[in-house]
């Protein structure tokens, strides 16, 4: 009877199959649940409304060398481009290493992303600095990346910044035992309106103003908070959200985050180890939910290009951006929408502080006009070609892809494609099943002769390494003559979700020149524009001349059409007034004679 009890007791107490069987079932459904929500949950993945068009100025005034006449205050841009280094000193046991950069010019200070174990890592990562004037020194010193103990040095070189122009690829010998390092430098001069510049500026006046704005009448001095002790930040920056999480390196170092009005802040101290990442709110281009070990959420902050990281070496991404990854969240979803909060206010308070000094500016302007006897000829429009103003498209990309002629002259080319009252852009990407059109107005730009505007889209692509819908952008540019029998139409084409597509730009340039009264000669040339190394360059070059060409057959197939069917109705009004007008007048009928 004992024996029967106790084999009685032990089945009640083990699971059965079945009852397996439908725990094993019920979990599975519960992540594909969780897994759907996530995939459906709407996910704003800009983290500002700044971001595109500042890397877009910053990227043209790097790729744009001697703009061309540029007077006033103006400041330099050094891009570095760390590419690799090699036989880096063995740090570890097992005679590898964990390298990380820490790039140093001025008072600036930049992280990249950390490569486990390897003696010869490759980055290929770009940071941007802002100085005042040159010569200025860069520092990079490489590090071994150790989960407990402090970093050990694995070698330093400091590079001089002489001048403007760029160096090359450059193997610099570290100053260690064993080890080089590729760098590739490059200086550029940019006038203070530029994008990077002014907001850097903007930001300083809105922060000196909101100080202002607090202190009032009376100057109250507080207790520094753990913005100030920790991370050293200025006195007028406080704590507006905390939240407990953990930073995700080799594993997670549990710590906590603050957000103020400028800068998410994180800090950590596991095993007597201080980790702290102080992110600028002007640098962060991303924030998307993530997932850490399945089942923990996580937060994933993505960086600008060039932005570099800050604190402790961040997380690589394909595209070339650097990221943070934290976790353990008590709620994700309320951090996330409080983050994008703050990315959201910081850029509406820039380009408030932006605008505020524009007006300011512009009144200044009038008032001088106002108050000055000789009459300024200001142009109606701007046409005509200065020669002194910055190029938009690099000419010695640009390869033939078609030469021929067009039934059309170039003002009616430029007011049926082209003109803001035109839909053959938008008709044009909707038959190619293009998706999430968004097509701007042209308007004047200070930095380029013309007129310019932007178009968005997801646009479908074919290739098996990309997704099926890619998010492009398509800046486009256009210069009328005066006497509309020239037009130039150039575009810069972004594609931001392949591999390596922040790497390169398709440029394409359409000349357009009356004939005569019923067609135009036609020249496109079209080319890639690399603004890093990669090692499929040639590859990608050839493949975007050569789906370039494809597409400008579709594209002038479907103009031909389009015109076809935009003059149509104005043909059949034509014959309509001429016939109203021979039945207008019946003392003309030669019957009544």
């Amino acid at each position: 009877m004992s024996s029967q009890a106790a084999s009685a007791a032990l089945g009640f107490l083990l699971p059965t199959c079945w009852e397996i069987e439908v725990t094993c079932a019920a979990a599975m459904i519960l992540v594909a649940l969780y897994a759907a929500f996530e995939h459906l949950a709407p996910r704003p993945s800009s983290a500002g409304t700044g971001g595109g068009a500042d890397d877009l100025n910053l990227a043209r005034d790097l790729d744009g060398a001697d703009k061309g006449g540029s007077s006033g205050p103006s400041a330099y841009v050094v891009k570095l481009e760390l590419l690799a280094a090699k036989n880096l000193i063995a740090a570890n046991l097992n005679g590898t290493s964990d390298p990380y950069a820490l790039i140093t010019c001025g008072e600036e200070k930049r992280f990249s992303s950390m490569v486990p174990g390897s003696r010869n890592p490759m980055w290929g990562e770009e940071f941007n600095f802002v100085v005042e004037s040159l010569p200025v020194k860069i520092k990079v010193k490489i590090y071994d990346w150790d989960i407990v103990w402090k970093s050990t040095t694995l070698g330093s070189v400091t590079v001089p910044v002489e001048s403007e122009g760029q160096s090359g690829p450059v193997w610099h010998t570290l100053d260690s035992s064993s080890g080089q390092v590729c760098l590739h430098i490059k200086a550029i001069k940019v006038h203070e309106s530029s994008s990077r510049v002014l907001n850097n500026s903007a930001e300083a006046d809105a922060r000196r103003r909101i100080s202002m704005d607090k202190q009032g009448p009376t100057v109250v001095h507080q207790k520094p908070g753990h913005l100030q002790t920790i991370f050293g930040l200025p006195p007028d920056e406080v704590v507006e959200h905390s939240y407990s999480c953990a930073l995700e390196r080799s594993f997670l170092y549990h710590g906590r985050m603050y957000v103020s009005s400028w800068h998410i802040c994180f800090h950590s101290n596991v095993f007597s180890k201080q980790i702290k990442v102080v992110l600028p709110l002007r640098d962060i281009d991303e924030i998307r939910r993530s997932q850490h070990a399945v089942i923990n959420p996580a937060i994933t902050i993505f960086l600008r290009m060039g932005a570099g990281g800050h604190g402790v070496p961040p997380l690589g991404y394909p595209d070339g951006r650097v990221r943070y990854k934290f976790a353990s969240f008590w709620n994700r979803n309320h951090t996330i929408r409080a983050l994008q909060r703050a990315v959201k206010n910081f850029h509406t308070m820039i380009e408030a502080e932006k605008q505020e000094r524009a007006q300011s500016a512009l009144r200044a302007l009038s008032s001088s006009r106002k108050n000055s006897r000789k009459e300024i000829n200001v142009p109606e429009d701007c046409a005509d070609l200065t020669g002194q103003l910055q190029p938009f498209v690099k000419e010695g990309v640009l390869v033939s892809v078609f030469d021929g002629t067009f039934p059309c002259t170039a003002e009616q080319f430029f007011n049926n494609l082209l003109s803001d009252d035109s839909s053959y852009t938008t008709e044009y990407r909707t038959a190619r099943k293009d998706k999430d059109i968004n097509l701007g107005q042209w308007h004047v730009a200070d930095e380029y002769d013309g007129q310019v505007r932007e178009l968005n889209c997801k646009s479908i692509c074919h290739s098996p390494m990309c997704p099926p819908y890619s998010a492009m952008t398509e800046w486009q540019h256009m210069v009328l003559s005066a006497d509309k029998t020239d037009l130039v139409f150039e575009t810069v084409q972004q594609v931001h979700d392949v591999p390596f597509g922040s790497f390169f730009e398709i440029h394409c340039r359409w000349t357009v020149k009356t004939v005569n009264s019923s067609s135009c000669s036609l020249k496109i040339s079209a080319g890639a524009h690399f603004k890093k190394w990669c090692i499929m360059q040639s590859k990608i070059k050839s493949g975007a001349v050569d789906e370039y060409k494809k597409e400008v057959q579709e594209m002038l197939g479907f103009a031909e059409s389009y015109m076809l069917k935009a003059n149509s109705p104005n043909q059949e009004d034509a014959v309509r007034t001429e016939q109203d007008n021979m039945a207008a007048d019946p003392d003309d009928m030669p019957g009544d004679q």
